[in-house]
């Protein structure tokens, strides 16, 4: 094995959660000057990754120091990768002479307790406070409803919408690891989370044995949410991706459903749908169907906006369009109008410019109360209901030629 390879091998020997801490680098050999601001990217009990604005030289102790915490301890540069770019940017790998939970933060993994099995660092200052330690307090996380494609988690200080992140989930003596996105956040209450992985397979079965340790395991689980460096734009998904035709009530992720609609509801009417699937109940359907509507208001512009518009789909309390030309944003107020019947909604999702959603806007019903697309569903639900009677009766008359 290579120094490279050991290095690799030594650092990430514990797990590595994605956190963001302000910290100062400074070469503790006095023939190299260097000393840097910057922010880690990967944390783990060995050591940590960064990006710095100049290159330092492999192998050479430094000073690792928390300012604002007024904590340092002492580690090495193991690995420094050029990264390119104009200005020129540099990965560097440090890992830690003192092993452990340098970074003070709460719940952590459980490969982390090398700590308990060393002693104290000579140039280690241990303060009463971190800053992981205090954002760790103040995004305190609680799970309360999972399934296999989400899941979603109380804490009173969530990310935004489209945040990468790493999921810890400790329960007993048993640890689960889950990458997953931020489809929907409500302030002081909670995010909903799409759980992702290349290999869908592996995910479903990764979290089916997790949800049954919490089945059998009565244990509170203890929860590290990390945000994931970013190596790109990560986007909401859509409201409502297309159903395949042979997905059954039973085989969908409802839960699932809900997180991936959740930009298009209110955090009143998110919540409690969530609540009601709790206890069993069905959502509102989201039918597809594609219905003229007359969309009136103002662009991001401010300048008048009225035009045609036609639904992908609808449900009470909300629709997906496309065919919109104006610039609209989240948040903004439009009206929209079918014969007799006018509605405010609220913009809650926008397509992409470039991009096979481009055109389209995802619009939640100010009134949750709303009647707007009642007749339309009573209608539709009519025509099922007659075209599975017709059915039915097929299948009978048939069953009777057969005798």
């Amino acid at each position: 094995m290579g120094p490279s390879e050991k290095t690799q091998h030594a650092i990430r020997r514990s797990t590595r959660l994605p956190l963001e801490v302000p910290v100062v680098v400074t070469s503790l050999n006095p023939s190299v000057e260097f000393s840097a601001r910057c922010h880690t990217t990967l944390v783990n009990a060995h050591g940590c990754g960064l990006v710095v604005s100049k290159p330092i030289t492999q192998g050479v102790p430094v000073r690792l120091e928390i300012v604002s915490a007024k904590r340092y301890t002492t580690a090495r540069v193991a690995e420094v990768v050029p990264l390119g770019g104009d200005p020129e940017t540099w990965l560097v790998g440090l890992e830690l002479d003192i092993p452990g939970n340098f970074w003070g933060i709460e719940y952590a993994p459980s490969d982390w307790k090398i700590e308990e099995s060393a002693g104290p660092s000579a140039t280690t200052k241990q303060p009463a406070e971190t800053p992981a330690a205090t954002a760790s307090r103040s995004r305190r996380w609680r799970l309360t409803d999972i399934s296999a494609g989400a899941c979603y988690l109380e804490t009173a200080s969530p990310f935004d919408v489209g945040t990468p992140i790493l999921l810890s989930i400790r329960s007993g003596d048993a640890e689960f690891l889950l990458d997953g996105t931020v489809r929907v956040s409500h302030a002081e209450a909670g995010i909903g989370v799409e759980f992702t992985a290349q290999d869908g397979d592996s995910l479903r079965v990764k979290v089916e044995q997790l949800i049954a340790h919490l089945t059998s395991n009565r244990e509170v689980p203890k929860i590290f949410v990390g945000r994931k460096e970013k190596k790109g734009a990560v986007l909401p998904a859509p409201p409502n991706p297309a159903r395949n035709e042979s997905d059954n009530d039973e085989s969908r992720d409802s839960l699932l459903d809900l997180i991936r609609d959740g930009e298009l509801l209110t955090a009143e009417q998110f919540l409690a749908d969530l609540r009601a699937q709790r206890l069993g109940n069905r959502r509102d359907p989201r039918i597809e169907l594609a219905l003229p509507v007359l969309l009136s208001g103002s662009d991001a512009s401010g300048r008048p906006l009225d035009q045609r518009a036609i639904t992908v789909n609808i449900s009470r309390r909300g629709a997906l369009l496309q065919g919109i030309h104006g610039v609209l944003k989240p948040g903004d107020s439009v009206a929209l109008a079918r014969g007799a019947k006018q509605e405010q909604f609220r913009v809650a999702w926008v397509g992409e410019q470039e991009s096979a959603a481009a055109g389209q806007i995802g619009v939640a019903a100010v009134d949750p109360n709303s009647t707007f697309w009642d007749e339309v569903l009573a209608a539709t639900a009519q025509s099922e209901l007659e075209s599975a009677s017709v059915r039915g009766s097929e299948r009978h008359t048939s069953a009777g030629s057969g005798h």
